[in-house]
């Protein structure tokens, strides 16, 4: 079954939201000499992803001294585009161009030509066009970030979901890359596919253990630790909260500026979560009780609620977590109210609700010192709303189906 099938008039008010918040973007940055929000409040920060990634991958300490949380993978992969060069990260960005436009023209190329082949639709063009243009990609862009290639990766396993050596080869090399995706192997225990599970988990220590072989890195494994120890600090409520799709981290920033409020904050995120996971749950028993009758959509559908649910619950994921639904387009764009959500998630809402204070700090755009107001925004406290809006409209939508079958 295809995609809710766009009118002439949705197709219009796709292309020109979507034409206009590049606009928007383009203008402002001439404009003021930075990228506008929801691009990182950080002006001297764009690309450091990579070349971050590209200085630790030649120097020791990555996990003792810089406290990684990337893979050993990820630092492998970056040394597919690059050599060592002495000098620090921001040296490496001034003089590694054609390293990381090689990296960004592979990335892209791959995730256009296997997008297109997954989405079932008559309008192939046009999500393209939004998928590459969309608030989450650019930033993903800006960041220079290995998400990228963990998007191409996850397109390539989903369309050999049959094919076991290529599905878990592929999924392994997306986990290796974005650690939290290994929760969707919950997908294939919901199928009783445990060839897949034990397959895929093979590959990702495979991986990893070979490239902490060839980065002669014994320690490794501390990017797990790592990663607990960085969700965990405060000060990064605001970062994450700049442009996320989880709500989580505007009600621990409220709870952190303001204690008075901690009880209640702490108490409406349990709840949500509460709510969350009971839906899921609901969703997975259906899904369990009928799989032996579902296809291709059914369990793309609840593979996409499940990396939804991350997205919720993990509150530093980051905004540009959202283009990994862009495999599952299909299934999440069922009507016309899910289309328009989904729409609106892709879209620059900045309007200031309140000021905060300011920073001085360097524009890599325009090698300009700018002054950059760091304020609460609309788009803060709206895209995570709407976001946890669409999982629970998608659940109960699929709750509801008395065949999901059809």
């Amino acid at each position: 079954k295809f995609m809710y099938k766009l009118t002439r008039l949705d197709r219009l008010l796709a292309f020109s939201a979507i034409t206009l918040s590049v606009i928007y973007y383009l203008y402002n940055t001439m404009y003021n000499g930075f990228l506008p929000a929801p691009f990182f409040y950080d002006k001297n920060d764009t690309f450091m992803d990579f070349h971050n990634l590209q200085y630790w991958a030649y120097n020791s300490g990555r996990y003792t001294e810089w406290k990684s949380v990337y893979t050993p993978f990820s630092f492998v992969l970056v040394m597919f585009f690059t050599s060592y060069l002495p000098g620090d990260a921001l040296f490496l960005r001034d003089i590694s161009t054609i390293s990381i436009g090689v990296f960004f023209l592979i990335a892209i190329c791959s995730i256009v030509y296997f997008q297109s082949k997954s989405i079932r639709s008559d309008n192939k063009s046009l999500w393209v066009y939004i998928l590459l243009m969309s608030a989450p990609f650019l930033f993903l862009i800006e960041r220079g970030n290995l998400l990228l290639y963990a998007l191409a990766f996850l397109l390539i396993s989903i369309m050999n979901y049959r094919k076991i050596f290529i599905f878990s080869l592929f999924f392994a090399l997306a986990v290796s890359l974005k650690i939290y995706l290994i929760a969707l192997l919950f997908i294939p225990i919901l199928n009783l596919d445990f060839s897949k599970l034990v397959v895929s988990l093979f590959f990702i220590i495979l991986i990893n253990f070979i490239s902490g072989i060839v980065l002669g890195d014994s320690n490794w494994l501390l990017f797990l630790q790592n990663i607990n120890e960085f969700s965990s600090k405060s000060r990064y409520y605001y970062e994450w909260l700049y442009f996320t799709y989880s709500y989580q981290n505007g009600l621990f920033g409220v709870g952190y500026q303001y204690p008075q409020y901690e009880f209640i904050t702490v108490l409406a995120n349990w709840l949500m979560l509460f709510i969350s996971f009971l839906l899921f749950g609901l969703v997975s028993i259906k899904y369990f009780l009928s799989a032996k009758y579902f296809k291709n959509r059914q369990r793309n559908t609840v593979t996409a609620l499940l990396l939804m649910l991350i997205i919720v619950t993990i509150k530093n994921t980051g905004g540009y977590a959202f283009i990994l639904l862009f495999p599952f387009v299909t299934e999440i764009i069922f009507n016309r109210i899910s289309f328009y959500v989904f729409l609106l998630l892709l879209l620059p809402m900045e309007p200031s609700l309140m000021y905060l204070n300011s920073i001085v700090t360097e524009s890599y755009v325009s090698g300009d010192q700018v002054s950059i107001d760091r304020n609460i925004t609309f788009g803060m406290i709206i895209r995570p709303l709407l976001f946890l809006t669409l999982y629970i409209y998608i659940s109960i939508n699929f709750l509801l189906k008395k065949n999901i079958n059809v």
